[in-house]
């Protein structure tokens, strides 16, 4: 993996790369970049991240070498109201690109985890940095496991590769870059959400949710415009998760 590779193989312009060995977080990194100043377009991958983060606190699995550990920057300077469609819009735009490097289609469990098989192949993470209700710039940070590795026992039966020859990394980072840098913000389009839907992994089946730590099930209907996921209760009616 080199910076000069990747950066040949970005079709967008004006991109700082940086390639790093080994990094807590690629979006940890990417923060400090950001609240040093940083204004560009910025794309940051590792060969190996030890602290990777996940939703709700949670650790991120990567320590495999042959996969991809990237996080990228946008500076959108949009209302706080503009960027929360970013998340549903990041899981569309990652799994197009792992469909146009490696020919594998992913199946998207909401918010934004890529899943293969039944199994969760992609994990993605946005983050918006802003004040005074304006977003000076969103981090998106991705891990795909691209190349077969052994999981530990807790994630084995969770947790699966896309399967692919780890030489597809470089190619495979510039390809999400892309997609992920023609990112627009506000409202999401028609487009952007006939596709979520149809890769969307839970409509139809019953799921758990939790408000205020108490568990609940429910049945998922479907994806309103706001990329929210709409619940039919037990009791019949019908109401939206945003988180």
């Amino acid at each position: 993996m080199s910076a000069d590779n990747i950066s040949n193989m970005l079709k967008t312009a004006d991109v700082r790369t940086v390639c790093l060995e080994s990094i807590d977080s690629t979006s940890t990194y990417a923060r400090s970049l950001v609240d040093s100043g940083e204004t560009s377009l910025l794309l940051v991958v590792a060969d190996e991240q030890t602290g990777g983060r996940g939703r709700n606190g949670k650790s991120f699995y990567s320590s495999n070498k042959g996969s991809v550990y990237m996080s990228v920057v946008l500076h959108p300077c949009v209302p706080f109201a503009d960027a929360v469609g970013v998340t549903t819009a990041s899981a569309v735009a990652v799994s197009r690109a792992i469909e146009k490097v490696t020919g594998k289609s992913t199946e998207i469990k909401w918010v934004n985890d890529l899943y293969s098989g039944g199994k969760k192949v992609c994990g993605i993470l946005c983050e918006a940095v802003g004040k005074n209700g304006n977003v000076s710039a969103v981090i998106i940070g991705v891990g795909i496991n691209l190349a077969d590795c052994e999981f530990p026992d807790e994630l084995a039966g969770i947790a699966d590769t896309l399967g692919c020859d780890a030489s597809l990394r470089d190619s495979l980072i510039a390809a999400v870059a892309d997609e992920l840098f023609s990112l627009s913000f506000g409202a999401l389009s028609e487009v952007l959400l006939d596709e979520y839907r149809r890769k969307s992994l839970v409509i139809g089946k019953c799921i758990d949710f939790y408000v205020n730590g108490q568990k609940n099930t429910a049945t998922a209907v479907g994806i309103d415009e706001c990329g929210g996921l709409i619940i039919r209760k037990d009791d019949g009616t019908q109401d939206v998760l945003r988180s």
